[in-house]
């Protein structure tokens, strides 16, 4: 197997991956080292996002957070209209958008990246900056995972836990994954170690 893919000399996925998970799973962090691995641009939504209409953070204050869903929905469908293959790395609330769980049933591997909460929290320095958690950044965040999860395990085909494992280690098991699945016949919602 290649140090530098994972996936063997020369090989690219078909189709794009995309990562979903909570706050501090690490979508962003995996996301980066998997494009570089496989030389597919990686692509952060949130950061898509921002390039389009400015800071989330501010376009939440004065849009409100129905308007601020309906235009990360659109920023992603715009990436998941596009076909060649890329790592996509969503926010965290992505998924509460019927339509963009509809679009990542097709051309899409994606992987549900979990992570214990004390690990999350520790990831987010406890909270700071990011004011959903404002608060109690704990009761917060589980909160937030126990409204999403079902949403995450219905889109994902994987589910792979982030918890004291290395971005490397996570992106070579990722690769293992996807690879894996365009030889062979997925299963719909493994969970893998």
């Amino acid at each position: 197997m290649s140090s530098t893919t994972g996936g063997g000399p020369g090989w690219s996925p078909g189709r794009r991956i995309v990562l979903v998970g909570p706050m501090g799973s690490g979508k962003s962090t995996v996301g980066l080292v998997l494009g570089r691995r496989l030389g597919l641009q990686r692509l952060d939504a949130d950061d898509l996002f921002v390039t389009q209409h400015g800071a989330i953070s501010d376009y939440f204050s004065r849009n409100g957070e129905p308007a601020f869903r309906q235009a990360e929905e659109e920023v992603i469908g715009e990436v998941l209209s596009r076909a060649e293959p890329c790592v996509l790395s969503l926010g965290g609330g992505a998924v509460l958008s019927a339509q963009t769980r509809d679009r990542l049933r097709h051309g899409s591997h994606v992987v549900y990246l979990t992570v214990a909460e004390d690990a999350a929290l520790a990831r987010l320095n406890g909270g700071l900056g990011r004011p959903v958690l404002a608060g109690d950044p704990g009761r917060t965040w589980r909160r937030i995972l126990a409204e999403r999860h079902a949403l995450y395990r219905e889109v994902s085909q994987w589910t792979v836990d982030t918890t004291g494992r290395s971005t490397e280690d996570l992106a070579t098991h990722i690769i293992r994954l996807v690879r894996q699945a365009e030889t062979t016949t997925p299963t719909t919602g493994a969970v893998h170690p």
